[in-house]
């Protein structure tokens, strides 16, 4: 009985996080040359490990000649959460959802990484571990040329 109670206390837990994400993603727009849409991601993987690129790969179908280059947590959010003078109530929305959702991905997922594939037109994986096995963040893409 104990065990099935934590079953479902992580599948709550998880999805209560997904709703979470989703909320403060919903209008959230990752600024490039092509600001792209933030978007849930999740991935079952069978370890419980940090993740490395090549099983980054295999796990998403991600072909071994694609470059996949790793950022930094704080990296990827300082566009996000940068407010300026000029900003309106919109942008500083955005700006405060951005940070109220990089305070919860550090609160509830463990061995945060972001891996960024390709060139040029760039799809980024923000994720976390949030339970066994479970790996959930973000994804959008960027474009740099």
């Amino acid at each position: 009985m104990t065990d099935n109670m934590t079953v479902e206390s992580q599948e709550s837990t998880s999805f209560f996080l997904k709703e979470q994400i989703q909320v403060l993603t919903n209008d959230l727009l990752y600024p490039s040359e092509s600001d792209e849409k933030i978007e849930y991601f999740e991935m079952e993987l069978s370890t419980a490990e940090k993740v490395n690129q090549a099983n980054f790969k295999m796990f998403n179908g991600i072909q071994p000649e694609i470059n996949v280059s790793e950022m930094d947590f704080e990296t990827f959010f300082k566009p996000l959460i940068k407010v300026e003078d000029w900003f309106g109530e919109d942008e500083k929305k955005w700006a405060t959802d951005s940070l109220t959702l990089k305070n919860l991905l550090a609160e509830k997922t463990k061995d945060i990484q972001i891996f960024k594939v390709g060139e040029v037109s760039i799809d980024v994986f923000l994720f976390g571990k949030a339970e066994e096995c479970k790996w959930v963040g973000l994804k959008t893409k960027v474009i740099e040329t």
